[in-house]
Order: C-alpha cells, then sequence, then structure tokens
C-alpha cells in the first residue's frame, strides 16, 4: 500500500485530536468547495438550457438550415426560387436531413381595431412539420392547409396583443406593391414562442396566398427550410451542403445557398456567447474562492502537525513523501466537497427542470423561467477541473514542508 495514502488515510479517520481549529477549517473548506462545485455545475447547467432553448426556437421558426437565393434574403419576396432544381433530390436524401420544406414569404400590414402591424406572411403547405408551433401554441389550433386554398392564419401572443384579436375573430391584411390588395383572415391559433423580435411580426397562411400575392406560379418559393436529425451537427452539414450544390449545380442555375441558423440570427446566438462569457467569470471566481478556502485549510493542518512532519522526517520520508501525506488529507476534504456539490446541484437542477419555479421575463431572456440541460459529462468535466486545479494550488503549500527541521519539532515535544 501506498505509505503516504494509508497515514492520510489514517489522519482523516482519526481526525485532528480535538484540535477545534483544524476541524473548523476542514468544515469551512468542505463547504466552500461544495458551493463553489454546486454553483459551477447550475451555472454551466443554465447556459446549456438557454443555448438549447433558443436555438431549438429559432430553428422551429427557420429550419436549421435555410437554402436561399444569394443575395436575397432570408424572407425574399421580390425574387422566387424554383423548386425544380436536379440537386435538391440529392439533398433530400442526405443522412442528415431530416425533412426539406417549401416555404413562401409576403410582407404585409395587418389591421387591428386601433393599431397596425406589420408582418411577415410565412405561406407554408400541409406537409410543413408544425410541431414547433404546436408546442407554443397558447389558444385555438393549428391552420389546416389541405384541400382548397384557406384563409386560415395563425398569429402570436404578442400580435394579437397589440391588435386587440382573439382566436375566431376575422383580421384584415394589406399588401402594398403596385396596388394595395386587401385579404381576410381567420385567426385559428395563437401561438407564444417567446422569441419577441420574431413573435410580432410572423404569421402563418396557406402557401398558396402567397404565392398567388407573389404573382408566384406553384412550383416559386421564397427559400427551403431543412430540418437536420438530432445528432447532426449544423455547420459542418452546412459546408456539405454547398460543396454538393458546387458539384451538381450547372450553368443557368440559380445561385442556392446553404444559411445555417446560426448566421440567420447571429445576433441572438451574440448574446448567448455574451452569456458564455459571463459563466466563465463565474467559473473563475469560484475555482479561486475553492482554492484559496483549500489552501488556508491545508495550511492550518500543516501547523498544527508541525511534529508529525517533523517525525516522519526523522524516520527517513522524504519532503516529497510527507508532501503526498498532507495533499491525501487535502484531496479526501476536496472529494467530500465535490461529493457534496454534486448532489445540491442536481438536486436544484432537476427541482427547477421539473417544477420550473424561477421565473423570467421573456421580453428580455426569451423564455418565461430558467431553463436547465443537466449534463452528466460537464458535471464530471468540472468535477475534475475542480480537482486538477486546486490540488495544483496545494501544491504551493509543500514549501512549507520543506522547512520544517527535524531537530526543532522534535525538540519542542
Amino acid at each position: 500500500m501506498n505509505l503516504s495514502f494509508f497515514i492520510a488515510d489514517r489522519m482523516a479517520r482519526e481526525g485532528s485530536g480535538g484540535r477545534r481549529l483544524s476541524n473548523i477549517s476542514n468544515i469551512i473548506a468542505w463547504v466552500s468547495v461544495a458551493l463553489s462545485v454546486a454553483v459551477m455545475i447550475i451555472a454551466v447547467y443554465i447556459l446549456q438550457g438557454f443555448r438549447q432553448e433558443i436555438s431549438t426556437k429559432l430553428s422551429g421558426f427557420s429550419g436549421d438550415i435555410q437554402l436561399t437565393l444569394g443575395g436575397s434574403g432570408s424572407k425574399n419576396d421580390v425574387v422566387p426560387m424554383e423548386d425544380s432544381l436536379k440537386y435538391f433530390d440529392d439533398i433530400r436524401s442526405m443522412g442528415e436531413v431530416s425533412s426539406m420544406d417549401p416555404v413562401c414569404y409576403k410582407t404585409g400590414i395587418l389591421k387591428g381595431k386601433e393599431d397596425i402591424q406589420g408582418v411577415y406572411f410565412k405561406g407554408v403547405d400541409s406537409l410543413y412539420d408544425l410541431s414547433f408551433f404546436k408546442n407554443a401554441l397558447k389558444r385555438g389550433r393549428l391552420p389546416d392547409f389541405h384541400g382548397r386554398v384557406s384563409s386560415e392564419i395563425m398569429v402570436s401572443k404578442r400580435i394579437t396583443d397589440i391588435l386587440g384579436y382573439s382566436v375566431g375573430d376575422d383580421v384584415l391584411a394589406y399588401y402594398v406593391g403596385e396596388r394595395v390588395v386587401l385579404r381576410k383572415f381567420k385567426i385559428v391559433g395563437i401561438y407564444d414562442a417567446q422569441i419577441e423580435d420574431i413573435d410580432k411580426t410572423l404569421a402563418i397562411v396557406d402557401i398558396r396566398q402567397t404565392q398567388h400575392l407573389n404573382g408566384w406560379a406553384p412550383g416559386q418559393i421564397s427559400n427551403y427550410e431543412l430540418r437536420l436529425k438530432r445528432s447532426s451537427d449544423i455547420e459542418k452539414t452546412s459546408m456539405k451542403i454547398g460543396n454538393l450544390i458546387m458539384e451538381k449545380a450547372k450553368d443557368g442555375d440559380q445561385d442556392v445557398r446553404p444559411i445555417p441558423v446560426r448566421r440567420l440570427y447571429s445576433n441572438l446566438f451574440d448574446w448567448l456567447n455574451l452569456l458564455n462569457f459571463n459563466v466563465l467569470i463565474v467559473l473563475i471566481l469560484m475555482i479561486a474562492v475553492a482554492g484559496f478556502n483549500m489552501i488556508s485549510s491545508l495550511l492550518i493542518i500543516l501547523f498544527e502537525n508541525t511534529s508529525t512532519i517533523g517525525v516522519l522526517k526523522s524516520m527517513g520520508m522524504t519532503n516529497g513523501g510527507v508532501s503526498k501525506v498532507f495533499l491525501y488529507r487535502a484531496l479526501f476534504i476536496v472529494l467530500k466537497g465535490i461529493w457534496w456539490g454534486d448532489a445540491v446541484a442536481f438536486v436544484f437542477s432537476l427541482f427547477e427542470k421539473l417544477t420550473k419555479v424561477i421565473k423570467l421575463n421573456p421580453e428580455n431572456y426569451f423564455v418565461n423561467c430558467v431553463p436547465v440541460d443537466i449534463n452528466l459529462g460537464s458535471m464530471l468535466l468540472i468535477d475534475a477541473a475542480s480537482i486538477v486545479i486546486i490540488m495544483l494550488f496545494l501544491l504551493l503549500c509543500s514549501i512549507f514542508i520543506a522547512k520544517v527541521s527535524p531537530a526543532k519539532t522534535m525538540s519542542v515535544e
């Protein structure tokens, strides 16, 4: 058996022999480690929750990747994209692609009882996956675009709040071009996805309505929305699609480009990156607090055990061996703190995930409660990093051991 480990284990089992200061410092140390680890894990879980929630919502609005005409924008209603390009079938058959849906946009104005609101009318067909809007549905039902051209419309809670409408109301839409065109829609559903800038400007209608308003043929669309399988990397798949288009496109084909969701909503992802920086600051502060508390605790243990250090040295143990004894002793305290920190973080995160008790303002945070993504891998990574960094801090204390003289400590006793 490792002698240094054996001695450290006996010291931990027997305690500090009634030394009150050492016992108190040990408690403070492991509690400090526990709180620091818990705060770090919770901060990372919340950050991951934000990234997952917001990324899911943005992909729900616009797909993971959009196929768009170069220079036309993601909500193009001026230049149509032909849906008959031959390489579209190759994209559909890619293993990463779950669905590929045509959409057609038209800008217009919804007239309320007292106000008006500019809106992007997003036209989709009967095969379009509306599961995201189903999950965000607050009142009413999803629109039905089967059969004849539908005049049903789904709008956001923010739009209805601004215009004063509810489910079942008729709403007038104005489209301004060479001439003003008027359409009447019936509100059948109200969704609340809590992404303020998008919610208040997006309405879902029948794709045949927007194609007709744009003066486009049935095979002409604004773009394709691609949704990928869960395990697929959006950025890598976007590059792969771009390479496929370059290989398959023929002279005279339209300039179609894949745009990943991160580029479509770069401002929101920049906000998430800012959260990354804030969490990094929290991690640094917490690991510093835990590290310095452990250093103070270990120094107290060393000061109260100078005679033990002298005895071990007089028996032939090297400075390195004696250092290992007290580093093992400190490691036991760190592991105890990490175990409790993990337990506290997991219980808190699970409670928040199930109850959603901590509320947020969705206008500022894009969610109405604190999102939590419980991830065992992140917890283990934080645990390992905490152990390594704290133990590196504690190596500084080994300088004290090298200065302890066996002759002086033995004479004191």
